[in-house]
């Protein structure tokens, strides 16, 4: 099969022959299987493929919150295969790496700007500054209103969406979602997808989300397919019936 799946190997991601196993008990459970690809700057892909496939893993790897177990990850030049506790890839997972997750996570005594503000402060911003830039980011994707709000007094589709505000705020390099649609019902999926896409292009964010959802999927500029701890082919290809 030809790698015509993969970006020009300038990208701000590159992934070469990743490889992961979990051991449970005595059972080896293979999840990646020489996985390669890369991502150019300002890409948003979408990792399709069903329950299994190793989505998450490879998300949970991208993100260094998890080692392979051979191959090779670079991220903004960055090597993440080393040690995953070593100073400088800790250093990559709050500087260089927005998380948005199915689950929101937001922290239930914060306000929402507060929330926001959250990454800032790891890095050292002040208050004032903080405070500043978190609020035009929530102002630009429609929660202008909910700034002074908490987590219980907004609705789930608004939490989802100060996730996303809370992992771009820092302007990262990457954004990685994990099935970041999951919990929302249609109005909200779709108003969510158009908040992502609106972000993505205007600030050309690289983003890589792992999803079981077609329209989420759609919104992408490129998708691809994950079987079997593969990638198997581009997803469109793969959906593509007999001519």
């Amino acid at each position: 099969m030809s790698d015509m799946h993969n970006a020009p190997p300038t990208g701000i991601l590159e992934v070469t022959d990743l490889c992961k196993t979990y051991r449970d008990g005595e059972v080896l459970a293979e999840v990646l299987k020489g996985i390669s690809f890369s991502v150019a700057p300002g890409e948003f892909v979408a990792i399709q493929g069903s329950s299994g496939a190793g989505k998450s893993t490879l998300l949970n790897l991208l993100g260094a919150l998890d080692k392979p177990d051979s191959g090779r990850i670079v991220v903004d030049g960055l090597e993440l295969t080393a040690d995953i506790k070593n100073e400088r890839v800790e250093r990559f997972r709050r500087d260089k790496v927005g998380f948005i997750f199915q689950n929101h996570y937001l922290m239930q005594e914060f306000t929402v700007l507060e929330n926001v503000m959250l990454p800032l402060r790891v890095q050292g911003y002040n208050t004032t500054d903080a405070k500043q830039k978190a609020a035009r980011v929530l102002e630009r994707i429609g929660l202008g209103h909910r700034l002074q709000h908490f987590p219980s007094q907004i609705s789930g589709g608004e939490s989802q969406r100060v996730a996303v505000a809370r992992a771009v705020v820092k302007n990262p390099p990457l954004i990685l979602a994990d099935e970041p649609t999951g919990n929302l019902d249609s109005e909200n999926r779709e108003r969510f997808i158009g908040v992502l896409n609106a972000l993505q292009a205007e600030d050309k964010l690289t983003v890589i989300v792992v999803t079981h959802e077609a329209e989420l999927a759609m919104a992408a500029s490129r998708r691809l397919l994950m079987k079997d701890g593969k990638i198997v082919l581009p997803a469109a290809e793969a959906h593509a019936g007999p001519n």
